[in-house]
């Protein structure tokens, strides 16, 4: 089986599928599929479409931003039980 190229247009990527699908969903390849010279449609795995909800997601809450914002300025560390304690973890 040929590998396809990232960017194909849409018949090449109907013959190909089944293949895309496999590429895409299981190896987190990503393709452009492009229709009458455009690109319309960009194919990416369920797994990193949700990854990139959940980003934008956090980056809609602005205090949330702020928080991670200040926590990388931040030099402050904390041990391994702290950081359980302060998420309210138990550890195992």
């Amino acid at each position: 089986m040929a590998t396809l190229q990232s960017i194909l247009p849409a018949n090449e990527a109907r013959a190909n599928f089944y293949q895309l699908l496999e590429d895409a969903g299981v190896k987190l390849r990503q393709f452009t599929i492009t229709h009458r010279g455009k690109p319309p449609v960009i194919l990416i795995s369920a797994e990193e479409f949700e990854g990139w909800m959940e980003t934008f997601d956090v980056m809609s809450d602005k205090k949330l931003v702020a928080s991670i914002r200040r926590a990388e300025k931040s030099t402050k560390t904390y041990s391994e039980e702290e950081a359980y304690k302060i998420l309210g973890w138990n550890k195992q």
